[in-house]
């Protein structure tokens, strides 16, 4: 087995190790640095794309055979861009949260109901920045920060992204750094907030010698969140260094990147639902309380080998260096080679608490009171209180003003992967008879070393903003502390236990051709086939008994058996598209596409004691079609859309209320959706401008059954014709601005509308539409010179992300109580730009 396992990982090298020999490039032999002439909106359909082509020879966006949108470096910096999920908010057909702060946020992509980034390929210079973006508890989001270094993005919504890239059926980002610029220049930013922020920004540009050039820069930030969870929410940065020439014909680079970084995740609060009605249950405030508060920081993993590596006041704790080789050229036949080659090493921590049901008082020592009181007999217990863990004061019976007890999940979870991924594409323009084919060939490989290790605490707290830990003791008949049910909190150290490791190797190959039929015709197809090895082993669990006489919280604890389970499970999958557009005239054109596609397995699919079984390739159906038209004044694109997503792979994961055990079931189903994408911008003067996007989607349920938690067991339940979660059916957004003082003075504002949505597959919990108003301001004091103020949710809008299913706490409130993640209240921000 290990032979072949060798093989494999040769084979995979051979592919990624080929085009190092040769200068590598973007998937296109263009360089960025002709492609970014202009930052106005309203030439958008100008721009030559980088992103997602079939062929070599340039095209516009204006030209394309698919949607896309460009989001330029002076839109970054004017909108403020903060996340990669901001920034999927400025795409028609993405729904995409970020109440959950930098990373480990969620996105939807045209009705595909893949949780994280699934189904969405996000990439830098070219390359993937991690071959699968979506592995459970890694998403690629961790691994990407916005800042000055980066001169734009390009985003393709399906089309022919599955063709191209890896586990990419909703599409492709690719985030576009800045090049060395002929002479030397640079910028440095600060930055400041009403939430405690301090940030700063750089970057230097300039030429070296004998035309090679070099781009340096990153930023440090430090802030408390809007939703301060008492220790710095914020902390980090990261720093990049390119190199790079253009040559005649073709162009080479080199850069490196490292990242370090901690950052906090926001879970979900509480509410009340009454009707369709939701509000924070109180003493919550929706717009800028989390539960996580500075005792978290007191809370320990005890295993049968010691405690848990899990510093909960850190958060996610993200560490990523990547090296990067990419270079192009042209023969004198016009034959193109590009290719690219990368190198990462990352770890991710992330420690997390989250809430996971709440529970009174009284049902909370019922369900432990006997054992406790056998337990402790020895020493005269007679029954079991509820006491704050940090003075050992009584929890009152109405405190916070609703007396509950939160039942919480302390999670601890590293991943480390080390990836090498590899791309060569070979280019070849034919003129023939009728019209001109413009083919490319590729092969892309990848290879990667992963682990997986968690460890789950179950731990009791208050129900309040910054919640404190609550214990469980038992107490005799004068009421002295002869036991304790719980310890630091923690009433059982491990529900969860998984420790696997492995890797995988991935090899695809494409080919593709545009054929430019008459000067206003084009058809275009490709193909892809791509293998992926998965192989590791997972720890088997047992229980354990950690034999502290003082506590029960380590009676039964869930730890590795030194079982270890072998997984090696191959996958292989095709796809193909095909498109046509006929450009009628330069400025307008209608386009259509037909794309057969897939999304193959990934590993953390094996992340767990128990291995799964009839895992499979997942088949997606889509079509397209749409009308582009770009004027001076104006532009819109316009595109109807069809998914049918095969197969759906779900993973259900509760807490068993009679063992106190998580546990994790996978189920299939199908999804189709129908929908429509607009993209437009006016200019009828030039002082005023006003973009907006507006997408409407249905999306439904096939073949989809489901088990739930009712009256504490589990029901199963069919699905069929319900909406997926997290999917609501209108998004839109739309964004004056007004250029002032000559251009100097620009005031730009959003109002972004996201229709209601469902808290959970069943349907059961709708959280109501809602709309976000934010604006901003940038003066030009001198000419090196800026300052800006962005102010976002102005209206202080009750927004719910997402969030999970509800409960009835008897005698607690008027109506259900449900988990959801608000969006951040109202903040300030402000920064001064300073140019050379």
């Amino acid at each position: 087995m290990r032979t072949i396992t060798m093989l494999r990982a040769t084979a995979a090298s051979l592919v990624i190790l080929a085009p190092a020999s040769v200068a590598h490039a973007q998937s296109t032999p263009l360089t960025e640095s002709t492609l970014r002439e202009t930052d106005d909106a309203t030439n958008a359909g100008d721009e030559i794309l980088v992103t997602g082509r079939l062929g070599t020879v340039a095209q516009k966006k204006v030209d394309a055979s698919y949607s896309i949108t460009t989001i330029s470096e002076k839109d970054l910096r004017e909108r403020a861009i903060g996340n990669l999920a901001e920034a999927m908010q400025q795409i028609p057909g993405v729904w995409a949260d970020s109440s959950g702060g930098v990373g480990a946020n969620n996105t939807r992509v045209r009705g595909i109901p893949r949780g994280g980034y699934e189904s969405l390929a996000v990439y830098e210079d070219g390359l993937p920045i991690q071959h699968d973006p979506g592995i459970n508890w890694i998403n690629v989001d961790q691994f990407l920060r916005i800042d000055e270094t980066y001169s734009g993005i390009e985003a393709v919504r399906g089309g022919p992204s599955s063709i191209f890239a890896a586990n990419a059926p909703g599409g492709l980002v690719n985030f576009i750094p800045r090049r060395g610029t002929p002479q030397l220049s640079g910028l440095l930013k600060l930055t400041t907030s009403d939430y405690g922020q301090i940030r700063g920004d750089a970057w230097l540009g300039g030429p070296i010698a004998d035309g090679w050039r070099f781009s340096v820069g990153g930023y440090y930030n430090k802030d408390q969140g809007i939703r301060d969870p008492g220790p710095a929410a914020n902390n980090g940065g990261q720093g990049r260094v390119l190199i790079s020439k253009d040559f005649a014909r073709g162009s080479i680079s080199f850069g490196v990147k490292y990242m370090e970084d901690n950052n906090f995740f926001f879970d979900a609060i509480p509410l009340v639902r009454n009707g369709d009605d939701l509000k924070p249950l109180a003493p919550f405030n929706g717009h800028d309380d989390t539960l996580t508060g500075p005792q978290d920081g007191r809370v320990q993993i005890k295993t049968p080998d010691g405690i848990r590596k899990a510093q909960f006041n850190l958060f996610n704790q993200t560490s990523d260096l990547q090296f990067t080789l990419k270079g192009n050229t042209e023969f004198d036949d016009g034959t193109t080679i590009s290719g690219g080659f990368r190198y990462r090493d990352s770890t991710t921590d992330r420690n997390a608490r989250g809430l996971n049901s709440l529970n009174t008082q009284a049902a909370q020592l019922s369900s432990v009171r006997a054992n406790a009181v056998k337990a402790f007999a020895g020493r005269g217990a007679t029954d079991v209180r509820l006491v704050y863990n940090d003075d050992g004061s009584a929890y009152g019976a109405n405190a916070n003003g609703n007396g509950l007890v939160g039942v919480n999940t302390f999670q601890s979870i590293q991943n480390p992967i080390k990836e090498t991924m590899g791309l060569i594409e070979l280019g070849h323009v034919y003129e023939t008879g009728i019209g001109r084919h413009d083919v490319k060939l590729g092969l892309y490989g990848t290879t990667a070393d992963w682990a997986h290790d968690r460890n789950d605490g179950v731990g009791l707290t208050e129900v309040a903003p910054n919640a404190r830990l609550l214990d469980i003791v038992a107490v005799n008949a004068g009421g002295q502390v002869v036991g304790r049910v719980t310890d630091t909190g923690i009433q059982r150290y491990e529900a969860r236990f998984a420790h696997s490791y492995g890797g995988y190797e991935d090899v695809a190959f494409y080919i593709s051709d545009e054929w430019q039929i008459t000067p206003k015709l084009r058809v275009d197809g490709g193909f892809r086939y791509e293998t992926i090895w998965i192989h590791g082993y997972s720890e088997g669990v047992k229980s354990f008994n950690l034999g502290n006489p003082d506590t029960l919280a380590d009676d039964n604890v869930l730890y590795g058996s030194d079982v270890f389970n072998r997984f090696d499970p191959k996958f292989s999958d095709h796809s193909y598209t095909i498109g046509a557009n006929w450009q009628f005239m330069p400025e307008a054109g209608i386009f259509g596409r037909y794309t057969s596609t897939y999304r193959l397995p990934q590993i953390g699919q094996y992340r767990d004691n128990v291995l799964p079984t009839g895992i499979r390739s997942q088949s997606i159906e889509q079509a397209e079609a749409g009308v582009k038209f770009q004027m001076p004044w104006g532009s819109l694109y316009a595109t109807l859309f069809y998914n049918s997503f095969k197969d759906v792979q779900f993973t259900n994961t509760y807490i068993d209320p009679a063992s106190l055990r998580i546990v994790q079931e996978i189920n299939y189903g199908d999804v189709s959706t129908t929908g429509v994408e607009l993209e437009a911008n006016l200019k009828p003067v030039r002082w005023f401008d006003v973009s907006a996007t507006a997408t409407y989607q249905e999306a439904k349920f096939k073949n989809y059954t489901y088990n739930t938690i009712v009256a504490g067991a589990p029901v199963t339940t069919s699905f069929d014709g319900n909406r997926p979660s997290s999917m609501p059916k209108v998004m839109a957004s739309i964004r004056p601005r007004v250029s002032l003082i000559g251009g100097r003075l620009r005031v730009l504002g959003e109002w972004r509308y996201e229709g209601d949505k469902f808290n959970d597959d069943s349907n059961l919990v709708k959280l109501p539409a809602f709309s976000v108003f934010n604006a901003s301001a940038e003066l030009d004091v001198t000419q090196n010179v800026t300052v800006q103020v962005k102010g976002t949710n102005l209206s202080n809008a009750l927004g719910l992300g997402q969030g999970g299913g509800q409960q009835l706490v008897p005698g607690a409130a008027d109506g259900a109580v449900i988990l959801a993640r608000p969006i951040f209240g109202r903040a300030v921000q402000g920064s001064v730009l300073f140019k050379f």
